[in-house]
């Protein structure tokens, strides 16, 4: 009797055992979290750096860029200096250097706006 017993038992043993590797096998093939799918869905810096400055609930988020696509060289990054609102709360160069994203809580002069229109792209992300 307990040799049978122990058949049993150890059928039984042996049964849970090649289910648990079959549920542990099915639930490691979840193919959505492969490598490649995790860069495809990780933002850009680009947008990282703007979710960032509308996170901080600015009432106006502008993104400056050179209207070839070019990084800011430094001719560039003084102009900006110059023609920008000292009281400009945040500026974040991002994008390889490609990209100004600026958040203010005021609207910029028509000056200040014509000045940068005049030599780059400006591109009002507000609510965006």
């Amino acid at each position: 009797m307990w040799d049978e017993m122990k058949v049993k038992i150890s059928n039984c043993a042996g049964f849970v055992i090649l289910l648990a590797l079959v549920v542990l096998t099915s639930v490691g093939c979840n193919r959505s979290d492969s490598p490649d799918n995790a860069a495809q869905n990780k933002p850009s810096a680009f947008e990282r750096d703007l979710a960032s400055v509308q996170r901080n609930n600015y009432r106006k988020v502008y993104v400056i860029s050179r209207p070839d696509g070019g990084a800011f060289n430094t001719d560039d990054k003084a102009y900006l200096k110059t023609n920008m609102p000292i009281e400009t709360t945040m500026r974040i160069l991002t994008d390889e250097d490609r990209r100004l994203i600026v958040g203010t809580n005021f609207d910029l002069k028509p000056e200040h706006l014509a000045a940068i229109n005049g030599r780059f792209k400006l591109e009002d992300f507000t609510g965006r």
